[in-house]
């Protein structure tokens, strides 16, 4: 009788194909995150283009409906939306004025629909608390940084450009903000033109 010998190797993976398999999967994971954050970015860009596209269809809506632009306190044609001034606006567009002979929108339309948010750091329409006296407080980015403003107090049709220095936007009205850095430039601005 014959014996045979017969070499059994062991079930398993090498330390090498180990290694090569977590290199993967690690390269693999990296990938999805840049794709998912990139999605995310989209999505607060998004967001935020809405509010400020909202802002000046609402600001024209009034315009159309008043035949005059809110006087809401600005001191010069740009602003931030947000503390005493921009809530004002907010108030007056929202048609949440204090019923009285000074209100500017006495027919109390709301030409405004904003995404509302608690705080603002999630971005959206912020109110300076959650019961029903509550005023706007500000119109904020997706960042937590409040949208600005520009409008053509001289009724000539354009505005300047807020990121191009000596040139005009050819808009009444225009809102913007500087996206996620929070600074002109570096292809994050969101604008409603």
């Amino acid at each position: 009788m014959k014996t045979r010998l017969v070499s059994r190797r062991l079930a398993g993976f090498t330390l090498v194909e180990l290694l090569v398999v977590i290199a993967i999967i690690v390269v693999l994971a990296a990938m999805g995150l840049s794709v998912g954050a990139r999605a995310m970015n989209r999505g607060k860009e998004t967001k935020t283009k809405n509010d400020a596209v909202g802002l000046v269809h609402a600001i024209d809506d009034f315009n159309r409906e008043y035949s005059r632009y809110p006087d809401f306190g600005a001191q010069s044609e740009e602003i931030r939306v947000e503390g005493e001034v921009g809530g004002e606006l907010l108030t007056i567009l929202l048609g949440k004025e204090e019923v009285g002979d000074s209100m500017q929108n006495k027919k109390q339309i709301d030409f405004a629909t904003f995404r509302e948010s608690s705080n603002k750091s999630q971005g959206g329409l912020v109110y300076t608390s959650k019961d029903s006296g509550a005023k706007p407080e500000g119109l904020y980015d997706s960042w937590g940084n409040a949208l600005y403003l520009v409008i053509d107090t001289d009724n000539d049709g354009e505005v300047p450009d807020p990121f191009n220095a000596g040139k005009v936007v050819r808009e009444s009205v225009i809102a913007y903000s500087f996206g996620a850095d929070g600074k002109a430039g570096g292809g994050d601005d969101v604008k409603s033109w």
